[in-house]
C-alpha cells in the first residue's frame, strides 16, 4: 500500500490488449494481426491510448496482452513508423502465461505479473481507445476532487469516463451502461475555464445495459433502496451514455479486488460494488473495505480473538482453585462475555468513485470496437484538416509517395498511404487508403476504410465498405453500406453484395457431404438422367 501521507501525481498506465470479437471479420488470426494492430486512420489502434498517454507526461506504459498476440505487438512496437515515432520510453509488453482470451478484466488484474508491475496509482485504458480530451485536465480533476488534500490520512478516491452515444458522433446500435450519479463534493477553489470539474459527480450505482434489463424484466420495475435516497436526496439516471473504460485507479484497489475473488469485471464489479459500499448498509465490512481502510481494526480484531496462554513457572498463582475447576461444580452456568470497549469508532468513510461525463458537444471520445465505429471514426479523423488542434490530426493527407494518376478525382477528406497508386478515371471521395493499395481504372470509392496492400479492381463500386489488409476486389464488383472484408479474402469479379461479411469461415469442409454415407460409386445418375438425393 502506498504512503498514506502523500499522494503522487504520478501514474503509469495499463493498456489492456483484448481479443477483438467485435471485430473478428478482421482478428480472426489474433496470433498475427491482433485487435490492437487493427488500423484507424491508418494508424494503429494502439497509437491512440499510447499517444495519448506520452501527451499528458504518463510514460510508464505496459501492455497487457495474452502470450498468442505478443510477438506481433512488440514487432510492430519495433518496426511500425507511426509506433517508433512516439516519445521514449518505450511501452513494455506483460503478456501473463494463464491470460486468455476470455480472461475478465479483474481476473486479469489478479495475475501476479501484473499486480507485480504496479507500484502506485495507475491508469486503466483499453486499446480501442480514440481519445482527444486533454489527459492533464483528467489527472487534474483526479487529484483536486478524488485524491483529497495532500497530506491527509485518508485514502485517494478513483475516477472513471463516460461518454454519450448520442448526438454529433452517433453510431447507430453502439453499446451503453447504466450508470446513477450523485452530486459530488466541491473543493472552495473556483475551477478554471478549461476545468472539467463541472462535469464530474459521483458514482452510486454501475452496471451494463443488459442487467438493467435483466432486473426490469424480472421485478417490472427498477427497485431503489431507502438507504440510497437516504444518502442522497437527488440521483441522476443515465442509460445513453457508455464507459469509456478509462479508470484512475489508487493502489489500494489491488488489495480490495484480493479480498472478494468472485469479482469478474473492473466496469460492474470493481466499480459498481464500491459505489454501492458508499452507501448502502453492511457492504462495508462484508467487501472487506473497514479492514483496508483502517489497517488498525485488522490488528484489534485479531487481538480481541486471540486466546492468552496460561503462566507457568515462578509467577504462576499456587491457589487451589487453580488446580480444582470450581466453576464446573456450580449449578449456576456462568458465561464469559467479551470486553466491549467504551469508545465505539465511527465507521471509516468510504472515498468516493467519481464520474467524468463528457458533454455532447465536445472534443472526439469513443472507443472503437465495431466495424461501424471503425468506419465512422476513421473518417472523421481523415476529414480533420492538418492545420487543425486536434491531436488526432493528421500532418499530410496525400503521403508524398502516393502516385495520383490523371483525370481522378480526390475529396479533401481522403488520406492516402504511402507507395499507394490510384490509376486514371478513379474516383474516392470521404475514404481512408491504407499503404500499397492499388485502386484500378474507373473504380469508385465513397465513404470506405481500405487498409494495407488491398487491390481494387477496375470499375469496381465500394460505398460504405471495410476492406481488410492484402484483400483484393475483383473488377466491377459492387459492395454496399455495412460490407466487410476479411484481410487476404479475394472477392470475386462482379460480385454484388449490401450489409455482408466477405470472409473463411474456419471449420467449414467442402468435403463434408463425404460423411454421408456416400461411397465411390454411389453417386451415379438416377433414370431420369438426375443424381440421387442424398
Amino acid at each position: 500500500m502506498p504512503d498514506r501521507t502523500s499522494i503522487s501525481p504520478e501514474f503509469q498506465a495499463l493498456i489492456l490488449c483484448g481479443p477483438g470479437l467485435s471485430l473478428n471479420t478482421f482478428t480472426s488470426t489474433p496470433d498475427e494481426f491482433p485487435k490492437a494492430l487493427v488500423p484507424i486512420a491508418n494508424r494503429p489502434m494502439v497509437w491512440y491510448p499510447l499517444d495519448w498517454c506520452y501527451r499528458m507526461n504518463v510514460s510508464r506504459i505496459s501492455l497487457i496482452t495474452p502470450p498468442s498476440s505478443c510477438k506481433a505487438i512488440e514487432d510492430a512496437l519495433s518496426r511500425n513508423p507511426d509506433l517508433t515515432s512516439l516519445p521514449h520510453p518505450r511501452p513494455d509488453v506483460i503478456a501473463p502465461e494463464s491470460l486468455s482470451q476470455n480472461t475478465g478484466t479483474a481476473d486479469l488484474l489478479r495475475l501476479p505479473e501484473v499486480q507485480a508491475a504496479i507500484s502506485g496509482h495507475f491508469l486503466i485504458l483499453p486499446c480501442d481507445l480514440l481519445c482527444a480530451l486533454p489527459g492533464e485536465s483528467l489527472l487534474e480533476a483526479w487529484m483536486v476532487q478524488a485524491a483529497g488534500i495532500i497530506g491527509s490520512s485518508a485514502l485517494p478516491g478513483g475516477l472513471g469516463v463516460w461518454y454519450p452515444t448520442k448526438g454529433e458522433h452517433a453510431v447507430k446500435g453502439e453499446e451503453t451502461n447504466f450508470l446513477i450519479t450523485a452530486q459530488s463534493s466541491q473543493p472552495t477553489v473556483v475551477p478554471a475555464s478549461n476545468s472539467l470539474r463541472p462535469n464530474i459527480s459521483q458514482v452510486v450505482y454501475s452496471s451494463t445495459t443488459d442487467t438493467l434489463h435483466d432486473i426490469t424484466d424480472s421485478k417490472h420495475c427498477f427497485p431503489i433502496r431507502h438507504g440510497l435516497l437516504r444518502k442522497h436526496g437527488r440521483i441522476r439516471m443515465l442509460t445513453t451514455t457508455r464507459d469509456a473504460h478509462i479508470y484512475l485507479f489508487p493502489h489500494w484497489i489491488l488489495d480490495f479486488l484480493n479480498r472478494n475473488p468472485t469479482f469478474d469485471s473492473i466496469g460492474e464489479d470493481i466499480v459498481g460494488w464500491w459505489a454501492k459500499a458508499t452507501w448502502q448498509d453492511g457492504l462495508v465490512p462484508k467487501l472487506g473495505l473497514d479492514r483496508i481502510l483502517d489497517p488498525s481494526l485488522s490488528s484489534k480484531l485479531n487481538n480481541n480473538n486471540s486466546i492468552n496462554p496460561p503462566e507457568t513457572g515462578t509467577n504462576a498463582n499456587t491457589n487451589i482453585e487453580d488446580d480444582i475447576d470450581l466453576a464446573s461444580m456450580c449449578s449456576t452456568h456462568v458465561s464469559h462475555l467479551p470486553t466491549r470497549e467504551t469508545s465505539i469508532s465511527p465507521p471509516p468513510t468510504i472515498p468516493p468513485f467519481l464520474a467524468y461525463i463528457h458533454p455532447t458537444p465536445s472534443s472526439l471520445l469513443r472507443r472503437i470496437d465495431t466495424p461501424a465505429l471503425l468506419l465512422h471514426s476513421s473518417l472523421h479523423i481523415a476529414a480533420l484538416d492538418p492545420s487543425s488542434t486536434s491531436p488526432l490530426a493528421h500532418p499530410q493527407k496525400l503521403h508524398p509517395t502516393a502516385t495520383i494518376a490523371p483525370r481522378t478525382t480526390v475529396s479533401h477528406d481522403v488520406l492516402l498511404g504511402p507507395n499507394t497508386a490510384v490509376q486514371q478515371h478513379a474516383t474516392i471521395k470521404s475514404c481512408v487508403v491504407g499503404a500499397n493499395c492499388v485502386i484500378g481504372a474507373g473504380a469508385r470509392l465513397l465513404r470506405c476504410v481500405v487498409m494495407d496492400g488491398v487491390q481494387v479492381g477496375e470499375k469496381a463500386v465500394l460505398t460504405g465498405a471495410v476492406v481488410g489488409a492484402r484483400a483484393r476486389v475483383g473488377r466491377e464488383c459492387r459492395l454496399g453500406e455495412g460490407c466487410e472484408v476479411q484481410p487476404g479474402f479475394v472477392v470475386e469479379e462482379g460480385t454484388e453484395g449490401k450489409g455482408e461479411k466477405f470472409m473463411v469461415f474456419e471449420g467449414l469442409d467442402d468435403d463434408d457431404d463425404d460423411d454421408d454415407g456416400l461411397q465411390e460409386g454411389e453417386d451415379e445418375e438416377d433414370e431420369g438422367g438426375m443424381e440421387k438425393d442424398i
